[in-house]
């Protein structure tokens, strides 16, 4: 009989927060770097990286 082995991945950020084992639904990958997050974890930092990569504007320009 064959054997099945299952690997779940957790998500990185719930683990480091408060050492919670939520599944891992995306990966981020930056570079050599490698994250698994949850579906709230993925969200958050797709957010702050559109934030951040955002096409400057006269307007950021000039706050800057």
């Amino acid at each position: 009989m064959a054997t099945r082995t299952t690997v779940i991945d957790y998500c990185d950020g719930c683990y480091k927060k408060d050492g919670t084992e939520a599944p891992a639904t995306t990966k981020l990958i930056l570079g050599p770097d490698e994250y698994d997050l949850c579906q709230t974890h993925g969200d958050r930092f797709r957010a702050m990286l559109a934030d951040a990569l955002a096409p400057v504007t006269t307007t950021t320009a000039l706050s800057a």
